[in-house]
């Protein structure tokens, strides 16, 4: 009676090993799963990375192009400020002298 008491303690051992083992096995596989999932994860942020480090770049252009229109921008309107100011010293200079041509013509049409 011992003995087969003693057998079915061992059966009941094994099977019970057995089915750590498998469990064991099981939670190995779904780490490995994981693990996968993770490097998958991962390749996805480097990807990201590399594409926000592009966008940065593209900015760092877009931002240098502003600079230059801007100071070509300042430029136009100096430019345009002394062109201003030219076409304002004509104008009046033509106004002196039309008024001192009419002043002439004015004393010549009195003698």
């Amino acid at each position: 009676m011992a003995n087969v008491t003693n057998e079915m303690i061992l059966q009941a051992v094994k099977e019970l090993s057995a089915q750590l083992i498998n469990h064991k096995d099981e939670t190995n596989q779904r780490f490995e799963h994981m693990d996968k999932c993770f490097e998958q994860i991962d390749k996805r942020f480097e990807q990201i990375d590399q594409r926000f480090e592009q966008i940065d770049k593209r900015f760092e252009q877009i931002d240098q192009r502003f600079e230059r229109l801007e100071k070509e921008i300042g430029q136009i309107k100096e430019q345009l400020t002394d062109l201003a100011t030219g076409q304002k010293i004509l104008v009046e200079e033509l106004f002196n002298n039309k008024t001192e041509i009419k002043r002439i013509k004015n004393v010549l049409n009195i003698y």
